[in-house]
């Protein structure tokens, strides 16, 4: 049978990943185009930078596959319809982000003109269906996980998330994840992080973040 009990869980910070998202697929045609194709290092911090948001959307779905989906089928008998549809809606996702992948490694090789507009089409499209993705769901799954999951089930996406993200900066995840949270939220986020994740971030993870980001984000 399934399960009735009703929780009240808090899911409103499932908008700080979808602002973070947002964010950077609403700034990417900017920096793409800023960057002259002779800057080496330049188009490497760039590339490392779109390479590790893409991992982490696929990290990022994956927690919702792995856990949101399966305990809302279950308790949720009305959640059919939304949950097939958000799973159809991540393949498509997927689909568009494997392009926007192909299109980032063609930039990475030859970061000509051409290459540019193809990869900042590729992440346009990817941002279109994502932010229309964001909005069905903070419409209508996030109310049903607040009634159906308990604050420790909900809680499990953010560590699913990390432990199964596969870049090679987890520092700029961290700060990308931040820079979208208000002071009252990151006070809150500290107090219940790892004490190793804290010293990372505090001993070399806020510089290291900070400087990459001069480098990718054009200069006025």
């Amino acid at each position: 049978m399934a399960q009735t009990a009703l929780y009240n869980t808090d899911t409103s910070d499932m908008y700080i990943p979808h602002g973070l998202f947002r964010t950077v697929f609403t700034t990417s045609d900017g920096i793409i185009t800023s960057v002259d194709g002779s800057e080496t290092e330049r188009v490497t911090a760039v590339h490392s930078y779109f390479d590790n948001v893409l991992r982490f959307l696929d990290a990022h779905h994956g927690g919702e596959d792995a856990i949101v989906w399966p305990v809302l089928s279950e308790r949720c008998a009305d959640a059919a319809g939304v949950i097939g549809r958000m799973e159809g809606e991540h393949a498509t996702i997927h689909q568009l982000r494997d392009r926007a992948g192909e299109a980032l490694a063609a930039w990475q090789a030859s970061a000509t003109p051409a290459n540019g507009d193809a990869l900042s089409a590729s992440l346009s499209a990817l941002h279109s269906k994502v932010d229309e993705h964001f909005a069905e769901e903070e419409a209508e799954v996030l109310p049903l996980a607040s009634q159906h999951m308990s604050p420790e089930e909900w809680g499990a996406l953010p560590g699913h998330a990390m432990q199964h993200f596969s870049g090679d900066k987890i520092w700029l995840i961290l700060g990308l994840v931040f820079e979208q949270m208000t002071p009252e939220q990151l006070t809150t986020t500290f107090a219940l992080l790892p004490p190793p994740v804290i010293d990372m971030w505090k001993s070399s993870g806020n510089v290291a973040f900070d400087e990459f980001m001069r480098q990718v984000r054009p200069t006025a």
